[in-house]
């Protein structure tokens, strides 16, 4: 996995690359809070777009990660058109939660 983070204007969009598994979930997990709990930091979009793989520790992480946005009056919103993706967070209820959009430019309006 790797991931690139880019902030702007109070928004900060970390896109994911790669795959989200459990070795990468627990390596990035504190980055990723680290970032998030930045005060300069207003609302999260977690851009999975480009992940090849997710299994269930990948929805643990970004469940965690809206919970600490949460937790720090932040909002958190993702950003996928992966079929594949899509589907298994639709079966785990994450749209239930958290905000999905397709385009990047979508979440940030």
């Amino acid at each position: 996995m790797d991931f690139e983070a880019i902030m702007m204007e109070g928004i900060l969009i970390l896109k994911i690359k790669g795959e989200l598994d459990q070795y990468n979930a627990d390596r990035y997990r504190l980055r990723f809070d680290m970032k998030i709990v930045s005060p300069e930091v207003q609302k999260v979009v977690i851009d999975i777009s480009e992940l090849s793989f997710m299994d269930s520790s990948g929805v643990g992480f970004l469940v965690g990660r809206f919970r600490t946005a949460k937790a720090f009056a932040k909002e958190l919103v993702l950003v996928c058109n992966s079929n594949y993706i899509n589907k298994l967070l639709s079966t785990c209820g994450i749209e239930k939660l958290i905000k999905k959009y397709t385009t990047i430019e979508e979440a940030l309006s």
